[in-house]
């Protein structure tokens, strides 16, 4: 048989069976579409059939590769996020009841009160709330996200970004820093004063650095940081670098008594620039959301209790499953599955543009931290690529030779291959909060699906 060449296509048995015989094989890595699920391969028949869907999503990855999301502002939350009034706080996700809300963002919740005086214990705030005396909303409701809890409320120290290109707008928490912390869910006294410090001495060091030199240019300031070992996700060390080394000059000459308390805060904190490239992102996808005909995710939030997704042709509809567990974990020492939150976070919106998951090969740091190797994380971004229309223009990865990050999340290809964007995470313990580990979460399909079949259903 050693002048046969065969090709095949489905099941590697075959080929294997070949190989076995001498024969010259070349195998197609070839699946049915959605697995063979008539259902599903019916809803892609139509997608894929709509010359409309392919306009909009070419439409919609030119408007993210022009995005240019600048920070313009740093400052109490209530002052910075029109709607943020009264006794008000957001939270990570999709909307979420208090009785259903995940441990670790009902801790943050209760802390928030205690950091605005509307309570005076962490007891008394969780009857306050249980009580509907604070009103809760997701972030995104008011043009905003947050990492992991997503906490905010009116007295926080906040980000704003605005997209010049788009005019899209976000905001996020300033990051607290490992340990006691909001964003990990920890409600405790530290917790509450780190708060205070960022709102009270850090962010004015911020505001008048910007009102001095002008905004921030978020997405290059990235672009370095990923030929830098950053993935802008997990890992954020030498975006945060770059961002000070930018701010510092303006800020020690207009605001020199935010200069030690800020220095201090940065100390601990490799992921300080995490929450700057989140308002950044939810910035340049804005300018995406809205897009008739869109089928590219435009979010990916989850609460702890749900995960949800958007599609840019339906503004402001979230499609929901429960919030898995994150997949490949690696426990800090004592924890298991059975300590962890689900799957927690608005941060996953960094994935849709390109960062994070989609730059893993540009981060060893995080390719070790994860228990891998290099191979582990350029098969990520491969998958990643996979389910994307396009490659950055913009973040481009030292390692394979500048290609491009995967842009473009298409529902489609989604549901066509039974793949899902994946995200560099973090987990939570599921009763006190604080950070136990990382792994990669997997989007659920279940709601990327349907909200594939709902655009497909209202276009016709």
């Amino acid at each position: 048989m050693s002048s046969l060449r065969v090709v095949t296509a489905g099941l590697d048995l075959m080929a294997d069976a070949l190989r076995a015989q001498g024969a010259d094989v070349r195998a197609v890595d070839w699946r049915p579409p959605a697995g063979g699920d008539p259902g599903a391969v019916a809803l892609l028949a139509a997608a894929y059939g709509d010359d409309g869907i392919d306009a909009a999503n070419r439409r919609a990855v030119e408007r993210l590769q022009a995005a240019r999301p600048m920070l313009v502002g740093a400052g109490r939350a209530g002052e910075l996020i029109p709607g943020l009034e009264g006794r008000m706080v957001l939270h990570a996700g999709p909307p979420v009841e208090w009785e259903l809300m995940c441990a670790p963002q009902r801790n943050a919740v209760c802390a928030a009160c205690v950091l605005e005086g509307w309570a005076g214990t962490l007891e008394e705030a969780a009857a306050l709330v249980a009580g509907g005396g604070v009103r809760l909303a997701p972030a995104h409701s008011l043009e905003a996200a947050g990492a992991m809890t997503g906490v905010i409320s009116p007295s926080m120290a906040c980000w704003a970004a605005r997209d010049e290109e788009g005019g899209g707008v976000g905001y996020s928490p300033m990051n607290d820093g490992s340990g006691d912390a909001f964003w990990l869910g920890v409600a405790s006294a530290e917790s509450i004063r780190r708060q205070r410090t960022m709102a009270e001495a850090v962010a004015p060091g911020f505001a008048a650095s910007l009102r001095a030199e002008g905004p921030v240019d978020v997405f290059a300031l990235c672009a370095q940081g990923i030929a830098m070992g950053d993935d802008c996700h997990m890992r954020h060390q030498a975006t945060t670098m770059l961002l000070l080394r930018q701010v510092l000059p303006a800020m020690a000459e207009r605001a020199p008594r935010s200069v030690l308390p800020t220095a201090r805060l940065l100390q601990a904190n490799g992921h300080f620039a995490l929450t700057v490239t989140i308002a950044a992102a939810r910035a340049a996808l804005a300018g995406i959301r809205g897009t008739p005909g869109s089928s590219l995710l435009v979010f990916i939030s989850r609460n702890g209790t749900d995960a949800a997704v958007q599609v840019a042709g339906l503004p402001d509809r979230w499609f929901t499953a429960p919030a898995p567990l994150v997949g490949d974990p690696l426990y800090r020492p004592g924890f298991s599955d059975e300590d962890a939150a689900p799957d927690i976070g608005d941060s996953a919106l960094v994935e849709c543009c390109g960062l994070g998951a989609a730059a893993s090969a540009a981060s060893p740091g995080v390719a070790a931290f994860l228990g891998g190797g290099m191979a582990d994380a350029i098969e990520r971004t491969r998958r990643m690529r996979d389910i994307c229309l396009a490659e950055s223009e913009r973040f481009r990865i030292p390692a394979l030779d500048g290609e491009g990050t995967p842009l473009g999340v298409d529902a489609r290809a989604c549901v066509d291959l039974g793949e899902t964007p994946l995200i560099n995470t973090g987990i939570l313990h599921r009763e006190h909060g604080g950070q136990i580990g990382a792994g990669i979460a997997r989007t659920p399909i279940e709601p990327i699906r349907d909200a594939l079949a709902a655009l497909v259903a209202e276009r016709g």
